[in-house]
């Protein structure tokens, strides 16, 4: 069986699952160079074909990552809440399409192809193949579910319990009651990008204390069954470029102008908003509670990749255990989708539940990486121990990047992708942020640590932490080893790493332990600020060449730019 899985609008991906397995996912931003690509993946879901050896006439079904049967529901759909660019969905597909055509959390369509054979395309609820995706890819068959964004459909928040392959529907929230669409507003207000900018807007908070938190309180309120907004203060409903209204500019005052210098007024307004914000994911995680009676929670949508609220979350023992979906943006949402139609329409046993590890992208062959570096005239070695060697060097104060098997598929690079360099040197973030990144030096980075060795360093549940998506707080007797990758707010942002889930990471990381004594790195994405994660040999040459790194490791392939460093 062959389901692949689709969305876009936001984050735009490909993946495929065939027989229950996931053998592709990928964003197309990776192809089109352009981050959060909102259009059709075409790229993306020609590799996602490719990884399945089969083509879009001989598939079981197209999964798609939204329902555009719930707007043609209502007949007084143009004057919904719901943003007009959504209401292109429904010319995506053909006039005769209506909600009889499946159940309320699904549409189908069949489309009949040349030679006879015919094209299933089945349109799952946003999120539904949110819920999906979080426990699908979760070592989990039952937990209570999560799902938390800016909007799909109508639905902007739901808590679901899940059995098996049954999901059931407890709670909702609709639209424009939004917490994703709050922080999007938000972080548009502090002068970033919004639905891109929330992480830097996350880290800014750190630097801050929530002196206004009673500001942000008449904004979000909590209510014994769940939350709303105070919509005064907004215009994101309205389709307006402003996502927030002067209502909300004579309360907190001018908003900062993109590109401006920080104060600590800006990092007290994100410190405020932050917290209230997590004030409403331990409030509707204890509501999720009570609703299932289950002590597992899973969790996805976009509000998911906030790493300090859900470390508040785990603080607060709400939930016996947690998993938070790494790709938890639009982009897990087509392959959430692509497992809903193969284990529940299709009935394809899931097995034994287990953790779905996120390398799941493209990834290039010696033969690839070497007619590359031979057509550019590129210099390169290769040792006996390239991942050796580049702990090594790292020991040395060197900064360089690993290009290696297949892509991480979600935000975070998780040491396929990475940059990486000694983390013990407070000025190691300045020089990393300065030399390689391009990008404010407010931001974090991240310890990727030796899973055995993680408790030592960061507490209890660092040693299970893959997905780099909790934060934990650095032990004061190690701080003096992770000064580069501990926050302000004494955080760490940490990805565990065991010799099964990736074995040349481990080795880099056992080999800079050997040199150091200390069993973890930093690690950052492979970009530059603005770019997406690279994709290819010729793109980790390039940002290679184009920034100060000292060294690039691509496969067996190792380049320095200088000999003596070896």
């Amino acid at each position: 069986m062959k389901v692949l899985g689709l969305n876009f609008s936001n984050d735009a991906a490909a993946s495929m699952v065939v027989d229950g397995r996931t053998v592709m996912a990928v964003q197309e931003e990776r192809y089109r160079r352009v981050k959060h690509y909102p259009g059709f993946p075409q790229h993306a879901m020609n590799a996602a074909l490719k990884a399945g050896a089969t083509s879009l006439p001989d598939l079981d079904a197209v999964a798609f990552f939204w329902n555009p049967g719930i707007h043609a529901a209502s007949p007084s759909w143009r004057n919904s809440s719901v943003p007009r660019h959504h209401m292109e969905y429904l010319y995506d597909v053909p006039n005769h399409l209506l909600p009889s055509m499946g159940a309320p959390e699904l549409t189908e369509q069949v489309f009949h192809m040349p030679g006879g054979r015919r094209l299933r395309v089945v349109y799952v609820t946003h999120h539904l193949a949110h819920a999906a995706g979080a426990l699908l890819t979760s070592p989990f068959d039952r937990a209570a579910i999560l799902t938390v964004d800016g909007y799909g459909e109508r639905d902007s928040t739901v808590i679901w319990k899940a059995e098996g392959t049954t999901f059931q529907r407890l709670w909702t929230r609709e639209f424009p009651h939004s917490l994703g669409a709050y922080y999007a507003a938000l972080t548009q207000y502090l002068g970033f990008s919004p639905n891109s900018g929330e992480g830097k807007v996350m880290g800014l908070a750190s630097y801050g204390q929530p002196v206004f938190a009673d500001e942000f309180r008449k904004l979000l309120k909590l209510t014994p069954d769940g939350f709303e907004l105070d919509l005064s203060y907004f215009d994101f409903f309205v389709e307006r470029p402003r996502r927030y209204s002067q209502k909300l500019v004579d309360l907190l005052g001018e908003p900062r102008v993109p590109e401006s210098p920080l104060t600590k007024r800006h990092e007290d307004l994100a410190a405020s908003m932050q917290a209230v914000f997590e004030e409403a994911i331990l409030h509707l995680a204890r509501m999720a509670r009570d609703l299932t009676g289950m002590d597992t929670l899973c969790m996805a949508g976009g509000v998911t990749l906030n790493c300090s609220a859900n470390g508040k979350l785990l603080e607060a023992g709400i939930f016996d255990r947690c998993f938070f979906q790494p790709a938890s943006s639009d982009a897990g949402a087509g392959l959430g989708a692509a497992l809903y139609v193969t284990h529940v329409l299709e009935g394809l046993p899931r097995g034994t539940p287990e953790l779905l590890l996120e390398y799941l992208g493209p990834q290039h062959t010696n033969d690839q990486v070497r007619d590359t570096l031979d057509k550019g005239g590129i210099r390169y070695l290769t040792p006996e121990d390239p991942y050796g060697l580049a702990g090594r060097l790292l020991s040395r104060g060197l900064i360089g990047s690993v290009y290696q098997g297949k892509a991480e598929f979600g935000p975070r690079a998780l040491g396929n992708r990475s940059t990486l360099a000694d983390p013990r040197p407070a000025a190691m973030k300045d020089r990393v942020n300065a030399r390689v990144k391009f990008r404010e030096g407010f931001r974090p980075f991240a310890p990727s640590v030796l899973a055995e060795r993680a408790v030592e360093y960061f507490g209890p549940g660092a040693d299970f932490s893959p997905f780099m998506l909790r934060v934990f707080p650095t032990r004061p007797e190690r701080l003096h080893e992770a000064r580069a990758v501990t926050h302000v707010d004494g955080g760490a942002r940490v990805q565990s790493v065991t010799r099964d889930q990736n074995p040349r990471y481990y080795h880099l990381i056992d080999s800079f332990r050997g040199e150091t004594g200390t069993p973890l790195v930093l690690n950052t994405s492979f970009n530059i600020r603005g770019e997406p994660i690279v994709n290819s040999p010729a793109d980790a040459v390039k940002c290679y060449l184009t920034t100060d790194m000292d060294f690039l490791v691509v496969e067996d392939h190792v380049l320095v730019k200088d000999a003596s460093m070896l």
